[in-house]
């Protein structure tokens, strides 16, 4: 069939308009998919990575004050709507006409309770005028993190003003439940309260949150919420904390408890580093002078209680002071008196061991230590703690080396307290995890060696003992001595200790070179003076100031350690 002119002109025309649609859907259909393409991408890359910039917008400070200033101060995150926030329970406390702030960018909202999920220690809080820069989370990662695993916290140092990011490493830990990891008199309390349940699922850290991180935000390396934050517990100078699972935040929302529990007052007294106005400790403090047998006798602590002063009273935000050495990030957290130290340990007998150690050094003094005060320091990420005599600095000298300087201590001082840290190779690494205490060993015959290139030292085996901190944590200590060289001006004590985890070692020296001739006539000559007596010579309270600090040297090189200890 022939087409008339017209015709085919027409089915022209219609092909190549038919042809042009075509080509136009194709194109549209291309772009759309590069569209969709890229925003995917876009979105993919956003969930990729931790973003802090992004993230802060959905944590916050929480403050609890009452007409007696601020009581306790925590983090939160926004959860799900602008107008729900998330913090850890304990920190409300036994306050119940307490004020709850939310504190975001210099902006404040008061906040309510509206959930309550007292065995994961989790509160909901609901804010009637949200703020409207907050970006709620909405979602969480249902998957436990894997052995190693970067984890990071986003949260307030003990109400620092400014927000911070805490890097962690995933433990390992069999069973993975929070009553492994508490000290007996936390276990004790926490039985009764229930606040949080003592064998909640947990995740357990290398390394160990900051007081005021409870309630932070925990994310993995995408960037996704797999926990809450929690702890501020002591054990000793160590610290304890964990991550609770995301998933419990399923459970809060439905949550039917809306009320504080009666018995929350109970839980608020074992989380002391997160409470702005602690707790005083119900610590000894003698009306006479005892012989230290009687004063570290357990049963000393159970009676004629004494109400000690708070250890924070200023209701203003903590002053963060932190030390950067190596690798490390050293942040001071607390000070405490040895008194405390040994009222929050688990293990009291190795604080004991010590003093018992130190009294045959200077055998016959009368001296009350309880009252010797401490700052600790802990690097996060590897959960060390290092502790220093009050007052004293934590310092990176003009040689790199970690040193304490007060008006007692420094490298020309008879007394030192210095520390030391390395990353271990492969070499060292494979050995610490198949040998630990071989390992150990040789770093302590190291020590030995340098020593003797210096002098003729002696180690004093009977006191060498290693302490296991679990997870292949461990720590090592021993005496050195030169006190058989002879023609030496000043002889010296070197107490050592050696910590240990997988990636790295870390060792504190407390040096006394104090012992001239003169001294130890002195030792001989003031056998059995009290120290506490207040009619001392001027000779004799020199002396026995001499005895303070190289007690508080002494024993702060032997409370180095790691936190969340395993309790099996």
């Amino acid at each position: 069939m022939t087409l008339a002119p017209y015709e085919a002109e027409n089915s022209m025309i219609h092909r190549q308009r038919s042809l042009g649609l075509r080509v136009l859907r194709y194109v549209a259909a291309l772009y759309v998919r590069v569209v969709i393409g890229t925003l995917l991408t876009v979105n993919l890359a956003s969930g990729a990575q931790f973003d802090p910039e992004t993230l802060s917008m959905s944590t916050v400070k929480v403050v609890i004050k009452s007409t007696e200033g601020v009581k306790g101060v925590a983090t939160g995150f926004v959860w799900q709507t602008p107008s729900q926030i998330v913090t850890s329970l304990h920190v409300l406390g036994s306050h119940p006409n307490a004020q709850i702030i939310i504190e975001f960018n210099k902006k404040r909202r008061r906040a309510s309770v509206s959930k309550i999920l007292p065995e994961a220690d989790l509160v909901l809080l609901t804010v009637s005028r949200p703020l409207k820069n907050w970006q709620p989370l909405r979602a969480f990662q249902t998957e436990k993190p894997t052995y190693r695993a970067s984890v990071t916290a986003l949260g307030f140092n003990r109400g620092a003003l400014a927000m911070s990011t805490r890097e962690l490493l995933k433990g390992y830990a069999k069973p993975e439940v929070l009553k492994q990891f508490l000290p007996p008199n936390a276990v004790e309390k926490l039985s009764v309260s229930n606040i949080p349940d003592i064998n909640l699922p947990i995740y357990y850290l290398d390394g160990s949150l900051l007081p005021g991180f409870s309630g932070a935000p925990v994310f993995d390396r995408k960037g996704q919420l797999i926990g809450v934050g929690n702890g501020g517990l002591e054990d000793g100078a160590a610290s304890v904390s964990w991550v609770i699972p995301a998933y419990h935040l399923t459970n809060l929302v439905h949550s039917p408890i809306v009320q504080l529990p009666k018995l929350l007052n109970i839980s608020a007294s074992v989380f002391t580093l997160d409470t702005q106005a602690v707790q005083a400790y119900k610590a000894y403090v003698p009306p006479f002078k005892p012989r230290f047998k009687d004063f570290f006798l357990p049963s000393v602590y159970a009676s004629n209680p004494r109400e000690m002063r708070p250890l924070i009273s200023s209701s203003e935000p903590i002053r963060v002071t932190q030390v950067r050495y190596k690798n490390y990030l050293f942040t001071k957290v607390k000070t405490r008196s040895l008194a405390q130290l040994l009222a929050s340990s688990a293990r009291p007998a190795e604080i004991h061991r010590a003093v018992v150690l130190f009294t045959k050094i200077f055998n016959g003094r009368v001296i009350d230590f309880s009252n010797t005060q401490f700052d600790v320091y802990t690097d996060a990420y590897y959960g060390i703690n290092l502790v220093v005599p009050h007052g004293a600095s934590l310092i990176v000298d003009d040689n790199g080396y970690l040193v304490t300087q007060s008006t007692h201590l420094c490298r020309l001082c008879p007394y030192e307290l210095q520390f030391h840290g390395q990353t271990l190779d492969k070499v060292d690494r494979r050995k610490m995890s198949s040998q630990p205490l071989v390992f150990m060993r040789e770093r302590l015959k190291d020590h030995a060696k340098e020593l003797n290139e210096e002098g003729e030292f002696f180690e004093y085996t009977d006191f060498q003992t290693i302490r296991h901190f679990g997870d292949r944590r461990y720590v090592l200590n021993s005496v050195f001595a030169n006190f058989n060289e002879p023609f030496v001006a000043n002889y010296e004590l070197n107490y050592l200790l050696i910590a240990t985890n997988r990636d790295n070692w870390f060792q504190a020296q407390a040096i006394n070179t104090a012992f001239s001739d003169d001294y130890l006539k002195k030792l001989v000559r003031y056998q059995g003076v009290n120290c506490s007596a207040i009619s001392l010579t001027q000779d004799q309270i020199a002396f026995c100031n001499s005895i303070d600090v190289a007690f508080s040297t002494f024993m702060s090189a032997h409370l180095m350690g790691f936190s969340n200890r395993f309790y099996p």
